[in-house]
């Protein structure tokens, strides 16, 4: 007996919609670019209960003729190519045929289209006809889709949430917004107007409605042209960024796509103004000859093939530089008479001021009462001169002498070269120190300590933060919010899709609050977890670096001591937190082989 065999069609059609169809995100997808394939004007997104219950999209675009209404059920039917030649050059979002049977085999789906005169009306049920009749409606189509999945349970089974797939949505409409500006987008949820625009054709005004007046006005346009591209749109200033790479927005010929490409050569473009976790807010459209891209590349149609791939690049990166260039780049100072803007993600990376880490007292005192005998700068604070929160550490050094770490080895300086490096020697051999690098090390294992129990006790903030995303992160953070609590972050909702936060953990106290609550944000919207010990890592390492001595800083002798000390009492003296060494040994017998002493 054979062990091939055909399967039925109805099968057939449901193996095929599952490429296509994954969630309501997805249906809504392919019949608003089918709507605006149709040269509509206004196009209207109704959903109930994230899509799964309800969708209906609805356009004044030009119809479907009555003779055709049936052929747009059949797989692979479309108006938009005739022959293979015509995928070398497709200028429709939509090509393929198969949006329209592979949603109406897993739905109960209700199509009413009209070309200007009478209307017709025809419904399917999980890919079978029911019935079609002709009925009033103007110019335009409207599809209304129910019971989704609800003949594939496996596939229903894995929807998220109504607000994440409802988010998804939101997202999808968004993004066609930015891509189409001229056309009007109306977007509602449970009866509720959630998101519109106007269709006067101004992209900022667009950037407007879903980032926030504030980031609108911090914008820069942007327009490159040759002979083969055509690149316009917005990017943001350098005071206006994301922790995340989600807020860069590619299109080509208006098409949404995630080009990697592209997005490096942005990023690239800003790596010079700001920090390595900290991403642009970016909308560009990339128009090309469709000859030159093949965006039949993914049956989501998210990916594309560029012809000249290298060229787009460089194109793109001289690009942002150069309006980045042209602008003004210097931080304005805050008028501190005037209400706190909403938040935009700075530049800076999280800092502390400088403290000292934990040293015996009366090592410390020693040390302090022989520089000031022979006038010597001194490299730690006195006690003296310090503010309120040195003292604190002070007293817990205090309290906590006899929990000084033991050191390693013992070595004792002898001289420093070039106002960076130390040199060392001990009955064993001579030791070469990086001063940066091993104070880093010194401040790091410090911080880490310090910061290794989260102290969750609250304090209230002088000012506010107030923070404002797009409609579908908001949703998400909505879900997930619970996750930051956790933490002692306390979202408010403040507008219609923005937070204000008014009291953090006082162990943020010092940190750029801002950065570090907008990262454990972006943590959560795209991670749906929250690693609050790598981020701190990343902070620590990040302030110590920016506490630790520079090069051509000159030490006297006491000081060099005391960074040999510290350092040869830390858990791994070798390494830096970025991964460089910061000491290096020569033994007597490799010091006696390098002068032939030896052999």
């Amino acid at each position: 007996m054979s062990n091939i065999h055909v399967l039925d069609q109805i099968t057939i059609d449901k193996i095929a919609a599952g490429e296509v169809i994954e969630r309501p995100a997805s249906v809504v997808k392919e019949l608003v670019e089918n709507a605006i394939d149709a040269g509509s004007g206004s196009v209207t997104v109704e959903i109930k209960e994230g899509g799964i219950s309800y969708m209906r999209i609805a356009d004044n675009g030009c119809g479907i003729a009555r003779d055709d209404v049936q052929n747009a059920f059949l797989r692979h039917s479309t108006s938009k190519i005739r022959a293979a030649e015509d995928l070398e050059h497709i200028a429709s979002l939509g090509f393929r045929g198969e949006a329209i049977p592979s949603i109406a085999s897993v739905s109960h789906f209700d199509l009413r289209t009209s070309t200007g005169s009478q209307g017709t009306s025809i419904i399917y049920e999980f890919g079978k006809y029911q019935n079609e009749s002709i009925c009033d409606l103007p110019r335009g189509t409207q599809i209304t889709v129910t019971k989704l999945f609800q003949n594939v349970p496996a596939r229903l089974k894995y929807l998220k949430s109504v607000n994440s797939e409802f988010a998804a949505i939101h997202q999808y409409v968004e993004r066609m917004a930015l891509a189409f500006p001229q056309i009007a987008f109306h977007l509602y949820h449970n009866d509720k107007m959630i998101f519109q625009t106007n269709g006067k054709g101004q992209l900022l005004e667009v950037i407007a409605n879903m980032y926030g007046i504030a980031t609108a006005k911090n914008m820069l346009p942007i327009h490159l042209a040759t002979d083969e591209w055509i690149i316009d749109g917005y990017i943001s200033k350098i005071d206006t960024s994301r922790a995340s790479k989600a807020n860069i927005i590619t299109l080509v010929n208006h098409r949404y796509v995630k080009n990697v490409m592209s997005i490096d050569a942005i990023n690239s473009a800003y790596r010079a103004y700001l920090a390595d976790n900290r991403f642009p807010i970016a909308v560009i459209n990339i128009e090309v000859d469709p000859y030159l891209v093949d965006v039949n590349v993914h049956p989501s149609k998210l990916e594309v093939r560029f012809s000249k791939e290298y060229e787009l690049r460089d194109l793109i990166y001289q690009g942002v530089s150069e309006t980045l260039q042209q602008a003004n780049l210097t931080y304005q100072p805050k008028n501190k008479t005037t209400e706190r803007e909403i938040f935009k993600p700075q530049l800076d990376q999280m800092t502390l001021e400088m403290e000292e880490p934990v040293i015996s007292v009366v090592e410390e005192k020693k040390i302090i009462e022989k520089r000031q005998s022979v006038h010597e700068p001194v490299l730690t604070y006195t006690y003296q001169d310090q503010p309120e929160d040195k003292k604190e550490d002070q007293i817990y050094s205090q309290n906590n002498v006899e929990t000084i770490k033991p050191m390693k080895e013992k070595i004792y300086a002898k001289v420093q070269i070039h106002g960076t490096y130390l040199i060392g020697e001990n009955e064993k051999g001579m030791y070469l120190v990086d001063q940066h690098a091993a104070q880093e090390r010194i401040n790091y294992e410090y911080y880490k300590d310090k910061f290794a129990h989260l102290d969750l006790t609250m304090q209230p903030l002088l000012v506010p933060l107030q923070f404002e995303y797009p409609m579908s992160e908001f949703l998400i953070l909505e879900e997930r919010k619970n996750l930051l609590e956790k933490v002692g972050i306390h979202l408010e909702v403040f507008g219609e899709h923005g937070y204000i936060v008014r009291n953090l953990p006082l162990w943020m106290k010092k940190i750029d609050e801002n950065v570090f609550v907008d990262t454990m944000i972006q943590e959560v919207l795209h991670k749906n977890h929250l690693d609050v010990v790598a981020l701190q890592e990343h902070a620590i390492a990040t302030l110590s670096c920016k506490a630790s001595l520079k090069a051509n800083t000159y030490l006297s002798q006491d000081d060099m001591q005391t960074i040999f000390d510290r350092l040869m009492r830390c858990d791994n003296p070798y390494v830096c937190p970025h991964g460089r060494p910061t000491i290096i040994f020569y033994s007597c017998y490799e010091l006696e082989k390098l002068f032939k002493r030896v052999v």
